[in-house]
């Protein structure tokens, strides 16, 4: 029973581990599947070898199955799991081998029946024809014995499983009863003097050891034990200096003090297990006794510092879980206690296996064991429920505090708890020693998996979340934009999403587990799941090729953003290429990266290019009837990348619509109009309508002015005015020259007109204004008055604009 808690518990630690590093799909060492063969290995000699194996133990479960013992259907299990493992792998590795000389045959085509075929191809046909037989024969069988291995697998769970629970409903002896302990009397002796012999030869293997060795280890320990005292004290420090103010200091305190926990019993039983291994004169049960009892110790290790950090007695503040510090020093010693007696629980019950101790001895370590873990249970839930209460009765106090099911549940948990313990310690006293033993055991595997996950989902939760304020930060300091950290933040939030679901599927997977099953077969399940994944018509979906895919898409949008970011900051700038024309061949060169990685992407899949001809075909379905305008679109963007008609920057006139460029992107332009309003125009619109591009190739500017003049005014002298006034206004370009000209007169009224060019159309309202403020002052100081307009009938029509441009825009 103890061993299977500390498989099951060394399992779920390794594979925390992996779900804490966002590996949840790579498998332990201890459970990796075998290589693939190399190519120089000969396929069939695998095969045939893997089938052999397989055959041999499906025979010796039919014959008697009943008779096989616990550590013998273990290494069925593991033989049925490698040969699985080697033939998903060669029947996953032959399938494109196969679907190439698929190919190649097609390419061939078929030999016409009254033509004669040249020699070199009809040979070249029969051997790729031969070679898809063996590669199909082989890719079946692979197949085939992948299947009988799943079988056999799944026929020793079910043997396992059945004398699980019998041995659960087997009564033995009560320590109540005289006769146990006349057995105990009788059978101790015989015992001790076999772990004599145990000690004696471990004692010869000590006395061996030079004393430089020993001298050596003691330096080791005594600075592992200082290092971990200096860790232990200075680690709250270490945190605040390195980390900011937030929840993420507490979490990443805590996982570092169960590291620190873990790391510095275990590598004390590793010195000491390095210092008695010295000579190697250790028999081989007593040495593989020795280093799993190292791996006891690093798991106790875990188990305690996982209670202290989740109840920090010492440091309230820093407390994860919301506890009363009342309860947190009435359990304070709980952690290191549960520790300790799971290690001495696990290494009695080795001991005893290894020195072959008689029942009776069994029986009284595995009770006084369990008595003192059910009793240890039942003194936490009981405090725990006491704390639940004086909760409830302050809850209830506050009636404006409402109380969620979730809470109601929380509290009744510890009531089952000692509802569980009390039957179990009954069934103790009744004799069902197994029983009461499994019941401490799944307490212990539930509380390891539960806390160990809350303290996960916590870590991932605080530093997803502390990434998201850095985004905000950097967008409040203006290093990202506002579209930048909203993506940003919703990958950030997914990914954290994902991976705390990943986390707690694992956790409720394992507490799921069957009575008796070990956690290496789940994680065995998984590993295969996600290399062989399930098949959906023709299609092979494997969840490690999606998980590789993503990881493409993610590293290949990464990637084409750093180079679009390079190109367009640091190349281009030094070309001769103006900003416009940087700015399109930026996006092109993304637009193709992003083609370029979806193209990875789909191969890294698993579909091949040339399978996407369906793809291709339902798509131009979906372009023709529905997607028409989009691509429509799309092609004129890239027509306006590359032609540049209009480019960013452009003062464009479209059906009304008049403004600034001010982006082009795949599917439609933005223009920014006068009234500082955008306006999303599609692409097709540039290319299938006529548009005016006031801006194109640099045009200059024509500022145009007329002035209406009393007909006996000194036409000589208005003129020089308007023409200094021009000459004297900086934007204003000497070649052309400006011109006054009188441009008709009447019996009335002299009507003089005035141009001038500048150097860009946008300067033409400015310069207009200045030149018009500056004749009108000049004409006052002169005492020059112009003529007067009659005043306007209110009955006519004026046409009026919608949007005036504000001053200093050209008009519209």
């Amino acid at each position: 029973m103890m061993r299977m808690l500390r498989l099951r518990l060394a399992a779920f630690c390794l594979c925390c581990l992996a779900l804490s590093l966002g590996l949840g799909g790579v498998a332990p060492r201890a459970l990796a599947q075998p290589s693939a063969p190399s190519e120089t290995q000969d396929v069939g000699a695998v095969l045939d070898k893997t089938q052999a194996s397989v055959t041999r133990i499906q025979e010796r479960l039919k014959q008697k199955p009943q008779g096989i013992d616990d550590t013998e259907l273990v290494a069925m299990r593991d033989a049925l799991q490698e040969a699985q493992s080697r033939a998903d792998e060669i029947a996953v590795q032959l399938e494109p081998e196969l679907a190439g000389v698929q190919a190649r045959l097609k390419e061939l085509g078929t030999p016409a029946p009254d033509a004669t075929e040249p020699p070199d191809i009809a040979q070249q046909r029969a051997q790729l024809t031969k070679r898809q037989s063996l590669l199909d024969s082989q890719i079946k069988l692979a197949r085939l014995m992948g299947v009988d291995a799943r079988q056999g697998q799944d026929q020793i769970s079910v043997l396992r499983r059945a004398r699980f629970q019998a041995e659960l409903g087997e009564r033995s002896q009560s320590l109540l009863t005289p006769s146990f302990w006349r057995n105990v009397l009788r059978d101790a002796p015989r015992d001790i003097r076999r772990l004599d012999g145990l000690l004696d030869e471990l004692g010869d293997s000590l006395r061996a050891v030079p004393a430089r060795v020993w001298s050596t280890a003691l330096v080791l320990a005594m600075l592992l034990l200082l290092g971990g005292e200096v860790g232990r004290r200075g680690l709250a420090s270490f945190t605040v200096r390195h980390t900011q103010p937030a929840r993420l200091r507490r979490s990443i305190f805590a996982v570092l003090t169960v590291a620190l926990y873990t790391a510095v019993p275990g590598l004390l039983a590793t010195i000491l297990l390095f210092v008695l291994r010295w000579q190697g004169g250790l028999g081989a049960d007593l040495s593989a006794f020795l280093q799993q009892s190292a791996v006891v110790v690093y798991l106790a290790g875990a188990m305690a510092g996982l209670g202290m950090v989740l109840l920090s007695p010492a440091r309230p503040t820093w407390r994860l879980p919301a506890l009363t510090d009342g309860l947190a020093h009435t359990l304070a010693w709980v952690p290191a206690v549960f520790a300790v007696t799971f290690a001495l629980a696990w290494t009695a019950q080795r001991l005893l296996e290894l020195i072959n101790a008689s029942l009776s001895t069994i029986l009284l370590v595995n009770g006084v064991m369990t008595v003192t873990l059910n009793i240890l249970i039942g003194f936490t839930a009981l405090s725990l429920r006491s704390s639940l209460r004086e909760q409830a009765q302050q809850a209830s106090a506050d009636a404006s505090v409402p109380v969620s099911p979730a809470v109601t549940w929380a509290r009744a948990m510890p009531s089952v708890l000692v509802f569980v313990i009390s039957v179990s310690l009954i069934a103790f006293l009744l004799g069902f020693i197994a029983l009461s033993s499994l019941v401490a055991q799944e307490i212990i595997w539930l509380a390891v998996i539960g806390c160990s996950t809350y303290l996960l989902v916590v870590l991932i939760t605080d530093v997803f979340d502390s990434l998201v304020a850095k985004v905000g930060r950097e967008q409040a300091a203006n290093l990202l934009t506002t579209q930048q950290a909203r993506t940003r933040c919703q990958l950030l939030v997914l990914v954290s999403g994902m991976l705390r679901l990943v986390l707690i599927l694992s956790a409720v997977a394992l507490v799921l587990l069957p009575f008796g099953e070990n956690p290496g077969d789940w994680l065995q399940r998984r590993v295969g799941f996600l290399t062989v994944g399930f098949k959906v018509g023709e299609a092979q979906i494997r969840p490690a090729a999606i998980a590789s895919t993503m990881l493409v898409l993610v590293a290949g949008v990464y990637a084409v953003r750093v180079l679009r970011s390079w190109i367009s900051d640091q190349f281009l700038p030094v070309t001769r290429l103006d900003e416009s024309m940087r700015t399109s061949a930026a996006n092109l060169v993304g637009y193709l990266g992003y083609f370029a990685v979806v193209m990875m992407a789909i191969s890294s899949l698993g579909i091949g290019l040339e399978r996407m001809a369906w793809i291709v075909s339902a798509l131009s379905v979906g372009i023709g009837f529905g997607l028409q305008a989009v691509v429509q679109n799309f092609v004129s963007g890239v027509i306006l990348v590359a032609e540049r008609p209009i480019k960013v920057g452009d003062w464009v006139s479209l059906d009304g619509v008049e403004g600034n460029v001010r982006k082009i992107s795949a599917r439609a332009t933005e223009i920014e109009m006068f009234d500082c309003s955008t306006m999303i125009v599609p692409n097709s619109e540039f290319i299938t309508k006529k548009v005016r591009n006031v801006t194109m190739a640099n045009p200059l500017g024509v500022v145009t002015l007329k002035f209406n003049m009393p007909l006996d005014v000194n036409a000589d002298l208005v003129r020089d005015i308007m023409k200094t006034a021009m000459d004297t206004q900086p934007e204003v370009l000497h070649k052309p020259a400006p011109t006054v000209t009188l441009e008709t007169f009447n019996e009335a009224v002299l009507t003089f007109s005035a141009s001038c060019y500048v150097s860009s159309p946008r300067q033409v309202g400015t310069v207009r204004s200045e030149l018009m403020f500056k004749i009108l002052s000049a004409l006052r100081k002169r005492d020059i008055k112009m003529h007067a307009i009659p005043p306007v009938d209110d009955t006519a029509s004026v046409p009026t604009s919608s949007a005036a441009p504000p001053p200093g825009t050209p008009p519209l």
